[in-house]
């Protein structure tokens, strides 16, 4: 079951620049907010990319079938936390990202990471 995180308390944290700030936290789960500007996305901004890289492959002759975007897409949906935009942050989903799309499609990183 997912926690509906309700931010009550603040605590002094390190940011990742090194600064400290408050961040506040979960009271339900202790889980802590991402307090950066580096904002995650929804699962659904992964899926239009997917979309996008999918076009512009075919474009240049490179077929990609439904089976492997359903697969990526499942293995995104599974990875706890993935789409929680409340602590994660989307340097961290474009990692998880990457890695799962040269898991099912063999192309480089920088292609796909034009499709973001």
């Amino acid at each position: 079951m997912r926690c509906t995180h309700q931010p009550k308390k603040k605590d002094w944290l390190t940011s990742q620049n090194g600064v400290i700030k408050l961040h506040p936290y979960c009271c339900n789960c202790g889980t802590v907010k991402n307090v950066s500007s580096d904002k995650g996305k929804k699962i659904g901004y992964f899926i239009n990319s997917l979309a996008r890289l999918r076009k512009t492959l075919e474009q240049k002759g490179y077929r990609v079938s439904e089976a492997q975007i359903r697969m990526i897409i499942k293995e995104l949906c599974e990875i706890d936390g993935f789409e929680d935009t409340y602590w994660i942050t989307f340097s961290r989903q474009k990692e998880i990202f990457i890695t799962l799309v040269r898991k099912y499609i063999k192309i480089s990183q920088d292609i796909i990471e034009y499709s973001l």
